[in-house]
């Protein structure tokens, strides 16, 4: 069962890069500036897609546990629907993933819960530093399996600076478990070019119960146009009772 799951996994990775290409093709480019993504990796971006823009942000992620577990799990297209209801507001809808897991003596597949919320760009940011507040909730509308079978509600503070140093970060409180937990990502992002970027970020989870995880996540985000980006990135646990790493692909697009 593994190793057709990673074989599924290879020929799913195939197809969407190809269909990335035929896309990206077909995608006009009307903006000034660049499309600037939540993905990859955990940190949010400060910045809102701009008044009546769409932008969409989909991925391939493949997720791999060596715990007792031994969880195997595919998901897709991750999408992210964002639009701007004003020049420093957005709305958007994350989360809408259908999922396939090997759970070692049994699978399950379906769709996961979807996220709703909104991003307010704080007119305090400068040049160098951007801030922005995010609300969002968690509604349990996914397969039993894959649903946390509640209303998880979020408040988050995003920013990013511009300095010698370049910084990133995402701080988030959630309501979830009958407790507030919180996460965390800082991120280092390294321009190669106009169009190239990597990075490296920690993440950290920290539930209201149990015991916290901690990741080191990387990436590649590569700009095929002012609005198009595909991004590639790999995270590994830190946590020994963790997964053990994931990856994935992704492809955004804005309108």
């Amino acid at each position: 069962m593994r190793v057709n799951t990673l074989m599924q996994c290879r020929e799913l990775l195939g197809q969407g890069l190809f269909a990335m290409l035929l896309v990206c093709s077909t995608v006009p480019i009307g903006h000034a500036d660049v499309i600037d993504t939540n993905r990859p990796g955990f940190s949010f971006t400060p910045a809102v897609v701009g008044e009546q823009n769409w932008q969409l942000e989909t991925a391939l992620t493949y997720l791999r546990s060596d715990s007792d577990s031994g969880l195997r799990q595919l998901s897709l297209p991750n999408a992210e629907l964002r639009y701007g209801v004003g020049n420093d507001v957005e709305v958007f809808v994350s989360g809408l993933s259908w999922i396939s897991a090997d759970l070692g003596p049994s699978d399950a597949s379906g769709i996961g819960d979807i996220s709703l919320g909104t991003k307010i760009a704080l007119g305090a940011s400068s040049e160098k530093l951007k801030t922005a507040v995010l609300f969002l909730v968690s509604a349990p509308t996914g397969d039993q399996e894959f649903s946390s079978d509640s209303w998880d509600p979020s408040l988050g503070f995003v920013w990013s600076f511009n300095g010698s140093v370049p910084l990133a970060g995402t701080a988030r409180i959630t309501d979830r478990d009958g407790g507030i937990g919180f996460d965390n990502g800082l991120k280092l992002p390294v321009q190669l070019n106009e169009r190239q970027t990597v990075f490296v970020e920690w993440e950290a989870n920290i539930p209201a119960s149990g015991s916290s995880t901690h990741w080191l996540n990387s990436g590649f985000q590569w700009l095929l146009s002012d609005d198009v980006q595909v991004d590639f990135a790999i995270d590994l646990s830190l946590t020994e009772f963790g997964d053990d790493y994931r990856f994935g692909v992704g492809f955004s697009t804005r309108y």
